[in-house]
């Protein structure tokens, strides 16, 4: 079984939280329609925080600079019909703009209250996510 290790950014402005949507398009995607956070895989002998950096530079064009770490999960989903354990690093991403440029990874964006994001379809740990963020009242 093979071994990802991601970082996720908690991305927040004016008290709003980054949510995208994974692309059909996103070969290495295993939740098509979902809403997650922004991040992914740490590549080996990258620091944890650098890659988090550079997953969100990737996929949104933004600029962070990690701050707390928030939680960590794992899960075992199947990608590209291989089973796989998956742990997610969740960390608080403070940054100046709100103007997202998009990967192919992702098919849309949206700064949702986390409190309220409506009917959307998220990934597993963000409702936790979003509840954490809250009990923060940043």
């Amino acid at each position: 079984m093979k071994l990802f290790v991601g970082a996720k950014g908690i991305v927040y402005k004016n008290g709003k939280v980054l949510l995208v949507r994974e692309s059909s398009v996103y070969e290495d995607g295993a939740e098509e329609g979902k809403w997650d956070m922004v991040g992914g895989r740490i590549e080996s002998g990258e620091y944890v925080r650098d890659g988090l950096v550079r997953e969100i530079k990737e996929e949104s064009g933004l600029d962070v600079s990690p701050g707390e770490l928030v939680d960590v999960f794992d899960g075992f989903p199947e990608i590209k019909g291989e089973k796989c354990h998956v742990v997610r690093m969740y960390f608080l991403c403070e940054v100046a703009t709100d103007e997202v440029t998009l990967s192919t990874d992702h098919d849309a964006y949206e700064w949702v209250d986390p409190e309220n994001v409506g009917d959307k379809i998220l990934m597993n740990d963000i409702t936790e996510m979003l509840a954490a963020f809250v009990s923060r009242k940043l």
